[in-house]
């Protein structure tokens, strides 16, 4: 049997439903030809919690071994992490519009505008979103963060999630896991699925607030008029 490629940066011909397009702006998607727009971090959260759900379901009703409750883990904070700074970022961007040429930042907003990428604490992001989001009158519900938090304390860089051995002190390689560990798989879905939805009406909220931006201009230019 002749294996076929199965990555490609041209549109196959003939185009089947098998193929999936991620990324870019492809000149053809489908049969149809139509252009997908670029992909955003907002909508991999999305599938990373998808991901997480379908997987939480399975291992549930088909009892499959537990380390696959680790993938579930690993892609609900990866889908945590990735939502947390898409709606700081959106915040960032609508403080900035804000701010009047010669003006300096808020002192919080430099901050985290050079430590976001680097990041990959919860509880880092849940607190840079909570000094955030009151400069728009938003705030982030307790439910998420303390969510958060307890990922951030079971796993704070996202490593022993993906590894059953990692760097302890003085660079010495130790179980991610020690001790047994156990969840409650069901609860912690429903817990980080609402964590996600919270974050994602965040988000629905700060567009909302950059429509209005858009359409008025920045206050500082109002209130010159």
């Amino acid at each position: 049997m002749t294996n076929r490629a199965v990555f490609s940066h041209s549109c196959p011909r003939p185009w089947t439903e098998d193929y999936a397009v991620l990324g870019g702006q492809p000149a053809a998607s489908s049969s149809r030809g139509v252009e997908p727009e670029a992909e955003t971090d907002a909508e991999l959260a999305f599938a990373f919690r998808t991901a997480a759900d379908v997987l939480a379901e399975h291992w549930h009703d088909d009892r499959a071994d537990d380390s696959l409750v680790l993938v579930v883990l690993y892609n609900y904070r990866h889908a945590l992490e990735l939502a947390l700074k898409v709606v700081v970022r959106a915040l960032i961007d609508s403080i900035k519009f804000e701010v009047a040429p010669g003006d300096e930042l808020p002192e919080i907003v430099e901050k985290v505008g050079k430590k976001l990428a680097q990041t990959h604490q919860l509880s880092v992001l849940t607190d840079y979103l909570a000094q955030l989001a009151p400069m728009f009158r938003m705030h982030l519900q307790e439910d998420v963060t303390s969510l958060c938090d307890e990922v951030h304390a079971l796993d704070p860089s996202g490593q022993a999630l993906r590894y059953t051995m990692v760097k302890g002190q003085g660079g010495t390689t130790v179980p991610a896991r020690p001790a047994p560990l156990y969840v409650d798989v069901p609860e912690f879905a429903r817990r980080a699925g609402e964590a996600c939805t919270a974050l994602d009406q965040l988000l629905d909220q700060i567009t909302n607030v950059q429509d209005w931006q858009v359409n008025l201009g920045p206050d500082y230019m109002r209130e010159q008029s």
